[in-house]
């Protein structure tokens, strides 16, 4: 197949690729605490919080990168009589449910639940505000028990609660890895991509996936071929490796503002991350690997970004460049996770 070609339809994958939304619904009672929850799985504030939904016959939509959050609103209400609100919201055209709840585990939650799995939906069970979770005489294993038993008796079959807090980040990691479980494999690259990691496991499911992403944008920067590198004989498309460098810096949640708050010894690190993302940084990188050749390394990808741009000259330097910036964003991640990760005070 000719280079053109096969840049255009790799350009176009990418494209339908990251057009095609993840979509999370959430469901529950007013004041569970969704769109916290919402924010605590993609780490930063993207939902406003104490907005109600019980009041509007409109779901509330909530986008990043490639999730859409689907803030369902109230079920089975005067406002939306069940036959109606399956009519209207479809949730056949939903990849995942969550059903939030922070007190007592409601009636319209189960029919819900059953009209879902009649459906043949996913539908994961979220206990929030654990660290509100006391009773005198109880202890909180004891607590989690009693709610976890009065879902299963209302739901009439064994599913298991997911008990957090959005408040000190209890059990996030664990519901994280729950959802990523939950989703089809086709749909579990772009869940590790723009979901905030708790663990060194999710950090490695984000990079595998980040690694597929640098090949396809590697391709098409060297099949275009529109800028000439200075003192390489070689053409590359610079505007597709600067989208490249900004995508995986958003993948792994390094924004300016959080590099420059990055305590002293991960500095040099995460300036070099800045650095590399801009025009210039990446320039220099190309350089640095100009005449790269891509040996064996390709391996499975050359289905995914064809023949002809596999054998491209600019392909080898290109890639190159991705996977060095790659690196370095991800073991940047790794160094704030490990912080995070740390017990208090020490």
């Amino acid at each position: 197949m000719n280079i053109r070609v096969e840049a255009e339809q790799l350009r176009k994958d990418i494209e339908e690729e990251q057009n095609i939304k993840l979509k999370i619904a959430l469901f529950g009672q007013p004041g569970a605490g969704k769109s916290s929850l919402i924010n605590r799985i993609v780490g930063h504030t993207v939902a406003l919080t104490g907005v109600s939904t019980d009041m509007t016959t409109e779901a509330k939509l909530i986008e990043h990168e490639e999730l859409l959050f689907v803030d369902l609103p109230g079920y089975g209400t005067s406002r939306f009589p069940p036959n109606k609100w399956m009519e209207e919201f479809k949730p056949e055209e939903l990849d995942l449910f969550l059903c939030v709840f922070s007190g007592k585990f409601h009636e319209a939650d189960t029919r819900f639940f059953k009209e879902l799995r009649a459906k043949g939906r996913i539908c994961l069970f979220i206990r929030n505000k654990h660290d509100d979770l006391w009773e005198d005489g109880k202890t909180t294993a004891q607590l989690e028990e009693d709610i976890t038993g009065d879902v299963q008796k209302q739901l009439g079959e064994s599913q298991p609660v997911h008990f957090v807090s959005c408040r000190n980040g209890y059990g996030l990691e664990g519901l994280v890895n729950a959802i990523y479980g939950a989703l089809d494999p086709a749909k579990q690259d772009k869940y590790a991509l723009s979901a905030k990691a708790y663990s060194m496991d999710h950090l490695a499911a984000k990079r595998a996936a980040c690694e597929k992403m640098v090949y396809k944008f590697a391709g098409v920067a060297a099949a275009n071929g529109l800028n000439p590198i200075p003192g390489v004989n070689i053409g590359v498309d610079i505007s597709i490796m600067m989208k490249l460098f900004t995508d995986l810096r958003k993948s792994y949640g390094l924004s300016d503002e959080k590099v420059n708050k990055l305590i002293p010894s991960l500095l040099p690190l995460g300036k070099q991350v800045l650095e590399f993302s801009s025009k210039e940084g990446i320039i220099m990188l190309l350089k640095r690997y100009s005449g790269k050749e891509t040996g064996r390394q390709l391996g499975r990808f050359v289905p995914i970004i064809g023949q002809a741009i596999a054998a491209a000259a600019g392909f080898g330097m290109t890639l190159a460049a991705g996977r060095s910036y790659l690196n370095d964003c991800h073991r940047l991640a790794e160094q704030i996770l490990a912080e995070e990760l740390k017990p208090e005070g020490k």
